[in-house]
């Protein structure tokens, strides 16, 4: 929304890809009726000439400067564009852990989207676990809605005492801090359960209980501090993950980011990436929160526009120069809170040998870790061995996973300037009518 509000402001004919019913993603889900400042409802107000493709998928990219996108309503068509911006955002980091498969198990960003979107829960106890902020909203809103909510977090009151200082030189996140420091209160929600993972679900049919036990600095199991919960709801989280087929599919460098154990899109200061004419912002640069996906969108936008030769060189630098400066401000706090709440060793440790690691093929760890005895350890051994990745996620769920298990426990080193999974159009399902219909005119 941001790119496309800065390059339609500069002259540019602008077309949004979004695959959500309305604009926003998922930070505007719970808030589609709001009309301040960037919201869905003042962006279509104030530009009414942006054309906006609801409920589309973008699944191929079949020349350097097209895109083929599908939707029930209109079918499928091929878009032509001067500059794209890719800003797919991120999705829930999942960790198997022993029973994490029973139903009443949720990643964090589900149970928020219940939470909020539709007043229910995966049950009325709740426990909350993983690591990082966003924890807190998902307690927030699981509490609001009437959920008894235990909050179970890897990170010690340690780690978090050292964000005060950066929290500090920013506001509107201590503001926000606080704001859910006093809905935890008004709910009752207790987070005395910090340094501890949960190692174990147990239940029959669906969640009755969970095992939580202290860790340490590696978020490893400390022997003897087992405490079983009762519980009929869990939800998991630690962490996103930057979605980045589309870029990878774009022919665009990726980073790998050993210490915090995620990729994202190689970016200069002015959004560009190593492909012509396309840009990248928000997530899919690396985890950093909205603010700074705004900052960067409106960069990407007022550049896209000067490579367009529809704005001059002075009004790039006097316009995308504060906003540069913003963004080197506003990373300082996110920068601390990707390194501070980084995935740990332990956690590629919790899944056991029948621990299923690939929900849509059904491949448990002993797969994983046996199609590497006669093999080179990759991803394409594990793949061409056992189908983990090959399901209708496309490996979006495990691959991140093995990708740490393989580096943790098999000195897997991870391929530079790309994903280590491959990436084939479609890279959204759609009907093979889709492909027929995108490509008549060519085939």
């Amino acid at each position: 929304m941001a790119a496309a509000a800065r390059a339609a402001n500069a002259g540019m004919a602008v077309t949004i890809v979004d695959e959500g019913e309305s604009l926003g993603g998922q930070y505007y889900r719970t808030r589609r009726l709001a009309t301040g400042r960037g919201s869905p409802r003042e962006f279509t107000r104030r530009f009414p000439s942006v054309r906006v493709l609801s409920e589309t998928v973008l699944f191929d990219a079949p020349t350097s400067h097209s895109a083929a996108v599908w939707s029930q309503e209109h079918g499928a068509e091929v878009l032509s564009y001067d500059a794209v911006c890719v800003a797919t955002g991120a999705y829930d980091r999942s960790v198997p852990v022993p029973g994490w498969t029973l139903p009443g198990v949720l990643t964090a960003g589900g149970a928020h989207t219940l939470a909020h979107g539709f007043r229910t829960g995966p049950g009325r106890r709740m426990v909350v676990a993983g690591a990082g902020p966003f924890l807190l909203p998902v307690a927030c809103g699981l509490a609001a809605i009437g959920c008894s909510v235990e909050l179970v977090d890897a990170a010690s009151t340690r780690e978090y005492l050292r964000g005060v200082r950066p929290a500090l030189r920013n506001a509107p996140l201590l503001a926000e801090a606080s704001w859910y420091g006093l809905q935890l209160a008004k709910h009752r929600v207790h987070l005395y359960r910090s340094g501890r993972v949960i190692t174990r679900i147990h239940g029959e049919g669906r969640v009755e209980s969970v095992t939580i036990q202290d860790v340490d600095s590696d978020w490893r199991g400390v022997c003897g501090t087992e405490v079983d919960v009762a519980a009929d709801g869990v939800c998991l989280s630690f962490g996103f993950v930057p979605q980045l087929e589309l870029p990878h599919l774009l022919g665009c460098s990726i980073r790998y980011q050993g210490e915090s154990g995620d990729f994202a899109v190689v970016v200069d200061a002015n959004m560009r990436t190593t492909i012509e004419a396309v840009f990248a912002a928000g997530e899919t640069t690396g985890i950093a929160g909205v603010r700074v996906s705004r900052v960067e969108g409106q960069i990407a936008g007022l550049t896209a526009a000067f490579d367009a030769g529809v704005i001059t060189r002075t009004r790039l630098q006097s316009e995308v120069e504060p906003l540069q400066r913003v963004a080197r401000h506003l990373r300082v706090f996110s920068e601390w809170m990707r390194l501070a709440f980084r995935p740990r060793p332990g956690l590629w440790e919790l899944a056991e040998p029948n621990t299923i690691v690939c929900r849509c093929e059904d491949v448990d760890l002993a797969q994983v870790d046996g199609a590497l005895a006669a093999n080179d350890v990759s991803l394409s051994a594990v793949k061409s061995d056992t189908r983990a990745g090959m399901g209708l996620c496309q490996g979006r769920v495990c691959g991140p996973y093995i990708v740490e298990r393989l580096r943790e426990t098999h000195a897997y080193r991870v391929p530079d300037g790309h994903l280590p999974w491959s990436v084939r159009p479609p890279i959204r399902r759609v009907p093979l009518s889709a492909w027929m219909q995108a490509y008549s005119e060519d085939r």
